[in-house]
């Protein structure tokens, strides 16, 4: 009960700090005076709220690591943009998993139970393709473990911490925008714990050395499965995916330069094309208009010639 409540407040702990950080409002800015603003913007200052933003939702994405749910190892995390541009390379994410005791009656040989969350920053970027993105960060957590690979175990509870690196591509675009990403990463950290080690007797296990205060673990197999060495992990996210994210401003601000080019086109395109058809319909209508017109002269014209050659019979034969 008292691991568990540990692992409730690190989750609920870092999940606050998340929100907060990606709640933060920007800090205000002092009013240019009228005689020090320039008269023209720079060739890469563009009005930011009207280049594209993420919305809420397009912020998050979710994330879990393949390798450990192959090896029956549950595990779900959960990544936020620290900014609402798609420049902004900040993010903050929590990272949970469990790997449950095996639950024969009799001492197992094999031994493997950890509970671990953590909290995470990175901060991502293109390389020469566009298409990929690199990453490093660092992350800290709270880890409960309980590992034996041969005749020697440790268990115990403690703190994780270290750095992160890898690389992220797209994998899969849905059609509602939303797309799936693989990233493929290594960490490497200290763990920092208090730790008893015991030995499988005659099928009872006999510790053979304890260690109540904290102190640096230095077990291979302790900090390598603690720290998550290699991760291949399945990205979920609710808005475009790398290669539309963590660009260089200059970058956005082309391709915001280009849309806006395209869409001045376009625009052109139908307004020319607006005015062909009402010249078409205006020299139509005329067109109709004269015709009515003649016609009505026309007529007009053979009533007047009827009329006269009646009048010119009727005075031949009243002369006569």
């Amino acid at each position: 009960m008292e691991n568990s409540s540990k692992i409730v407040v690190t989750v609920g702990l870092s999940a606050l700090l998340t929100l907060f950080v990606s709640a933060a409002p920007p800090c205000p800015r002092a009013p240019v005076p009228p005689h020090h603003r320039p008269s023209t913007l720079p060739r890469n200052a563009l009005r930011t709220l009207q280049l594209d933003t993420l919305q809420f939702h397009e912020r998050l994405a979710w994330r879990a690591n393949a390798i450990g749910w192959v090896l029956l190892q549950p595990n779900i995390g959960v990544e936020w943009t620290l900014g609402r541009y798609n420049w902004k390379r900040w993010t903050a994410g929590v990272y949970a998993r469990a790997w449950w005791a095996n639950s024969d009656r009799e001492a197992p040989y094999i031994v493997h139970d950890l509970k671990e969350v953590r909290g995470e920053v990175r901060r991502y970027t293109h390389g020469s393709g566009l298409k990929r993105s690199w990453f490093v960060g660092a992350y800290g957590g709270y880890a409960d473990f309980d590992l034996k690979l041969s005749r020697t175990g440790q268990r115990g509870e403690g703190f994780v911490a270290g750095l992160t690196a890898g690389t992220i591509a797209p994998l899969y675009g849905y059609p509602n925008g939303s797309s799936l990403d693989l990233e493929l990463s290594a960490n490497a950290g200290l763990l920092f714990s208090r730790v008893e080690q015991y030995r499988l007797q005659d099928g009872r296990y006999v510790v053979t050395s304890q260690r109540s205060a904290y102190c640096f673990v230095w077990t291979p197999l302790s900090c390598l499965v603690c720290n998550d060495l290699l991760r291949v992990t399945l990205v979920y996210r609710f808005g475009p995916s790398v290669a539309d994210r963590y660009r260089e401003r200059v970058t956005i601000d082309e391709t915001y330069r280009l849309q806006l080019s395209e869409e001045a086109l376009r625009r052109d395109s139908t307004e020319q094309a607006r005015q062909r058809e009402q010249l078409r319909r205006r020299d139509s209508l005329e067109r109709a208009d004269y015709e009515r017109r003649y016609e009505q002269q026309r007529q007009q014209l053979e009533k007047r010639y009827l009329r006269d050659s009646l009048a010119q019979i009727k005075r031949e034969r009243y002369e006569k």
